[in-house]
């Protein structure tokens, strides 16, 4: 049985990505796996009669059994909303991005940010670097919709083939339609005649369809609506994300945490997107 993996942390936005994961591990037929990362013993202030704060440790073993506590109760509350599916909460000692990268699972599923996080709309330091260096799959989830349509960028590139399957079979088993967008931002496109945009319109349409093709005929069901746009990717991708359900974007992800190797427009979309985002790598 295939595995859906979670990444909890405490706060409410890891709490609505274990809900968020627990709906795709049960359409997919997938066990659901809750991991939560606690770290080696940091030190907590103890206050004298005087006031003198002294340092004290807590032990892992406190650390540890608080968070098992926590996973057991949201654990039986996702087993109520799902009876079928299997569900095993996890404890881990280590680094969170660490202790996740190690976790067996074809998807991973991440809150925006973490208990550290000054709103929700900032991505995340686990988050990002998990994005940026996972090979896997790894879906960033936020408070927007759950309905909606499937957002996903084309540009021919095996990066952006690898989205487009993500983005349909999600739609598949979700019942969306999908929103194949192919951005065009060459700047001398303005200076063309009326015709010539027109034709150059036509050959970028009729690139997107031969790239939706082959998903096509794999996800039949699927409805899709096609969309050239003369802007930029990352715009043009966020403007479509307004009301959406996933926006998937390809990213190459070959190791550091830069913009540079997680790709400008994969970037934009993880900081900026409404809704939950997809982020498929290169294999």
């Amino acid at each position: 049985m295939s595995t859906v993996v979670v990444g909890f942390d405490g706060s409410d936005l890891s709490r609505r990505a274990v809900f968020w994961g627990a709906e795709e591990a049960s359409r997919r037929g997938a066990a659901l796996q809750v991991v939560q990362a606690v770290r080696a013993p940091l030190p907590e202030p103890v206050f004298t009669p005087m006031t003198i704060p002294v340092p004290e440790f807590v032990s892992e073993e406190t650390m540890s059994k608080a968070a098992e506590d926590h996973l057991a109760e949201l654990a039986a509350e996702v087993r109520r909303n799902w009876p079928e599916l299997a569900v095993s909460p996890h404890v881990r000692l280590g680094r969170p991005v660490d202790v996740l990268a190690g976790e067996p699972g074809e998807l991973l599923v991440l809150g925006s940010s973490g208990r550290t996080g000054i709103r929700e709309m900032f991505l995340g330091s686990t988050a990002l670097e998990l994005v940026s260096t996972c090979g896997r799959p790894v879906v960033v989830t936020r408070a927007g919709p759950l309905e909606g349509r499937v957002v996903v960028g084309v540009d021919g590139s095996e990066t952006s083939a690898g989205a487009l399957a993500f983005a349909f079979d999600f739609a598949s088993r979700h019942g969306r339609e999908v929103l194949a967008i192919h951005a065009f931002n060459d700047a001398g496109w303005a200076e063309l005649p009326e015709p010539d945009v027109g034709h150059v319109r036509a050959d970028l349409a009729q690139l997107l369809d031969e790239r939706l093709a082959p998903h096509a005929a794999r996800w039949p069901g699927v409805h899709v609506t096609r969309q050239v746009a003369f802007d930029a990717p990352a715009r043009a991708l966020l403007r479509a994300a307004e009301g959406a359900a996933l926006v998937a974007v390809g990213s190459h992800g070959r190791g550091a945490v830069s913009r540079a190797i997680l790709g400008s427009v994969s970037h934009a979309v993880l900081h900026h997107a409404p809704c939950a985002v997809a982020v498929v790598h290169r294999r």
